[in-house]
């Protein structure tokens, strides 16, 4: 889990979450860190960590669960979204 520590001190103010055209199926998540909330962001926060969504993703995120795993070959963010219909071999795109 990201600690509230590490955003202040990368003067942080949250995460951006959206979705991109990408991939072989179709779209693909996309993370990075954002200072200030959007205007037609949606906001949600969690143990102190604030998430945007873009207005672009919102529809195909509605009802994920978005979670931080750690384990002996990786520590990636993993995403449970009901609302997927098919993914690619490898994982990396999915379509709605």
């Amino acid at each position: 889990m990201l600690s509230v520590g590490f955003l202040d001190r990368a003067f942080i103010g949250g995460i951006l979450i959206g979705v991109r055209q990408k991939g072989c199926n179709g779209l693909t998540y996309t993370l990075e860190y954002a200072t200030a909330k959007q205007k037609f962001d949606e906001e949600v926060e969690q143990d102190g960590v604030k998430v945007w969504i873009e207005p672009k993703a919102q529809l195909s995120l509605l009802g994920s669960e978005m979670d931080y795993v750690t384990d002996k070959l990786s520590s990636e963010f993993v995403f449970r979204n009901p609302n997927i219909k098919g993914t690619c071999g490898c994982g990396e795109s999915f379509n709605i």
